[in-house]
């Protein structure tokens, strides 16, 4: 069975490493489309993941929802794989025994898995690239928006159809598939590492937003700054669990 992998990258060199070696873990290939990032997480992939391919893509250096989006609907249409992965940098797909649902996985071949949605938090930043993410941070909250379906079969399927972040999808499929979902994993968001270098994420993100980011509203978070992340971490604080045992 081969799996490919679509990861979409700007400005992740904190992050790169802890993505990849979970996901060079299972799959065959692995492609980063990246939005011309500026900083160092390019040449970390040359030097470190040298069987790793790069694709870039061009938003005038703003964030575009609408460009994104449309790759991730067609990013992974020539793939050749079994099953694909197409997701952000921050999301990891992810089982405590992932050998038995990959098993599973080839087993009964279902045209989409089942992903549930969990948004993981830290006061700090997991800084040991030689341990998994997993083992680092294990508290979480339980997050609906982020069943996303990140993994599904380019055999069976046509069109994905998502829609903006993903979160949604209309899926065309070749023939109606009996053993759909019988398959499943978490999908865990890493993206609440270390408040403040979440804040100055987020502070990139507002000076990239585009006219259209903004109209349509699409990533409005951005613009709340630090009220929408004080008000995560304390959520975090309140509510999460131990995600990963």
């Amino acid at each position: 069975m081969k799996i490919d992998a679509f990861i979409f990258c700007y400005n992740e060199s904190n992050m790169i490493r802890h993505t990849l070696n979970h996901y060079s873990r299972f799959c065959d290939q692995i492609t980063i489309l990246d939005n011309h990032s500026d900083d160092n997480c390019i040449s970390i992939i040359k030097k470190e993941y040298k069987d790793v391919i790069i694709r870039k893509f061009e938003t005038n250096n703003q964030c575009r929802e609408d460009i994104q989006t449309n790759l991730k609907n067609n990013c992974w249409k020539n793939s050749t794989a079994d099953y694909v992965i197409v997701c952000d940098m921050d999301e990891f797909l992810y089982s405590e025994n992932m050998d038995l649902e990959l098993k599973k996985l080839e087993k009964y071949k279902p045209s989409i898995c089942s992903c549930i949605g969990y948004e993981m938090f830290s006061d700090n930043f997991p800084g040991q690239y030689n341990q998994l993410i997993f083992e680092q941070v294990k508290l979480g909250v339980r997050n609906y928006r982020f069943d996303k379906t990140i993994i599904f079969s380019p055999k069976d399927i046509t069109e994905i159809n998502y829609d903006f972040g993903a979160h949604s999808c209309r899926p065309k499929l070749k023939t109606k598939h009996t053993k759909d979902y019988l398959v499943e994993f978490k999908l865990l968001h890493y993206k609440y590492l270390d408040k403040k270098i979440v804040i100055d994420r987020h502070k990139n993100y507002v000076n990239r937003l585009s006219n259209i980011n903004i109209f349509k509203l699409w990533g409005k978070e951005y613009l709340q700054g630090r009220k929408h992340i004080n008000k995560m971490f304390r959520k975090a604080q309140k509510h999460s669990f131990k995600v990963i045992p």
